[in-house]
């Protein structure tokens, strides 16, 4: 995409948000994480804030940033509920947010191509086209970053169903603690940082 949003002003939106998330209280988190993997488990899961027109055009974006192609992409996880759920919950704050840029959406869709409104009647080119010409608003950094959360996060989160996130980096779903291999890993180096006999 272009390079009006900056890497530094990308990393200062993707910590503002995160810190939204990492600042919910426990009770919120775990509440929107139970709610979120009960709907992704479900074969039409409910909605909780967005509409099903809404909650199209949201899934439509993000499959245009983590698309489905010869692995699943934020379709696939489930990521729409994970983000429907922290609208309701932990990020109920960021509602008026993404309720505005989806409501504005058809306009910006209108702007692009005339005689076009819904985001979900485009063709994938013609949706990255939408896309980049609001990549840098609030709107769109919210929706990348609730993407990205909502890929890789734990599925009790509501999104990576299945672990299909986690399958496209590599990363097991093996809850164990390995350290990294280093000078220190070595025997002495152990008895040296540890004193005595490690």
């Amino acid at each position: 995409m272009s390079e009006s949003l900056s890497r530094r002003d990308f990393v200062a939106t993707i910590g503002s948000l995160g810190a939204v998330w990492l600042l919910a209280d426990e009770g919120d988190r775990r509440a929107a994480a139970d709610h979120a993997a009960h709907q992704v488990s479900q074969r039409q899961p409910s909605l909780s804030v967005l509409t099903r027109e809404q909650a199209a055009d949201l899934e439509a974006i993000t499959s245009r940033i983590i698309p489905t192609d010869d692995s699943p992409g934020a379709r696939e996880a489930g990521v729409v509920y994970f983000i429907d759920r922290a609208l309701a919950t932990w990020a109920k704050d960021q509602r008026p947010l993404f309720m505005d840029g989806l409501a504005k959406l058809p306009s910006d869709v209108s702007a692009k191509f005339a005689g076009q409104s819904r985001f979900t009647d485009l063709a994938p080119a013609q949706q990255d086209e939408v896309l980049k010409s609001i990549e840098s608003s609030p709107f769109f950094g919210a929706i990348r970053f609730a993407t990205i959360a909502g890929m890789f996060s734990l599925p009790s989160h509501g999104g990576n169903r299945d672990f299909v996130g986690w399958r496209l980096l590599g990363q097991d779903n093996a809850m164990e603690y390995k350290p990294p291999f280093g000078w220190y890993d070595t025997p002495a180096n152990r008895r040296a940082l540890l004193g005595g006999d490690a």
